[in-house]
């Protein structure tokens, strides 16, 4: 019952919280911090009527969830309000299991692959919507990357004639010669798209709390506020305002909400069948 009471908050949640992402790229504060409470509520009254370490394992799923996301938060990865529905998340999973696995581990290893495919997706979507600026800028960001490309294209060589030589090795260094192009054009592509559609200048009249700087704040040669911040607050709106900046870059983030429904619908299948 406990865990009908857990799907139903965050299902609920996770589908007004994706309306939200997709429209303004913002969370409200307040729908995140009621899905943290709501778990830790149904959480402290179920364990008052079981064992109170059902609520504790919450409180530490919770803790480890938000550590976690916090790291990613500070370099960027994730959004604020995205670090407060994963808390949520780790509060209500941390007490099931699919076997000996927790349920929660199983969300972690579900979120990096649908996280991955769809930012994927998401940039594909990108690069073809403005198909005639991205290949233009792709064709720039491979000039630059001229001296690079020749190093790969004799490692490569280097390991072709190791695996003629090696036959026991030719699985393993086909593979690794895919890997290195893999990442070599996927690094590529990404800074691409960030250029091109996450980052842009914005008045800052219209910046809100929460918003990435991607460019450090110069003035007079002296750093006023540093892109390295992990996001913009009141203080940095004020001390712009102060120094009559009229002008930031901001990175624009991917919303990011839809994937992790995805992800716990995914979860939820998982330990129905296999819980």
């Amino acid at each position: 019952m406990v865990g009908v009471l857990f799907v139903i908050i965050l299902l609920f949640g996770l589908i007004w919280a994706s309306y939200y992402d997709l429209k303004s790229r913002e969370i409200p504060d307040l729908l995140s911090y009621s899905l943290i409470a709501g778990c830790l509520g149904i959480s402290l009254i179920y364990s008052l009527f079981a064992s109170f370490n059902f609520f504790l394992s919450s409180i530490l799923g919770g803790i480890i969830v938000f550590s976690l996301g916090y790291i990613f938060y500070y370099f960027k990865q994730i959004g604020g309000g995205d670090v407060k529905i994963f808390t949520s998340i780790g509060i209500a999973l941390s007490n099931f299991y699919v076997g000996k696995i927790s349920l929660l581990i199983i969300f972690g290893g579900i979120t990096l692959i649908v996280g991955g495919i769809y930012s994927l997706i998401w940039g594909i979507n990108l690069f073809l919507k403005n198909r005639k600026q991205s290949f233009t800028e792709l064709s720039k960001s491979l000039n630059k990357k001229r001296t690079i490309r020749r190093y790969i294209i004799i490692l490569s060589l280097i390991l072709v004639i190791v695996g003629i030589i090696a036959v026991n090795l030719r699985g393993l260094i086909i593979t690794l010669i895919f890997l290195i192009y893999g990442l070599f054009y996927l690094n590529i592509f990404v800074k691409v798209i960030e250029k091109l559609h996450f980052i842009k200048k914005i008045k800052v009249s219209e910046l809100t709390e929460g918003d990435w700087l991607a460019k450090d704040v110069i003035l007079n040669n002296k750093k006023l506020i540093s892109k390295k911040e992990p996001e913009i607050e009141k203080k940095h709106i004020a001390i712009l305002k102060k120094y009559n900046i009229h002008e930031v870059w901001i990175r624009i983030g991917i919303p990011f909400v839809p994937a992790i429904l995805i992800t716990f619908l995914l979860t939820i299948i998982i330990y129905g069948i296999l819980g």
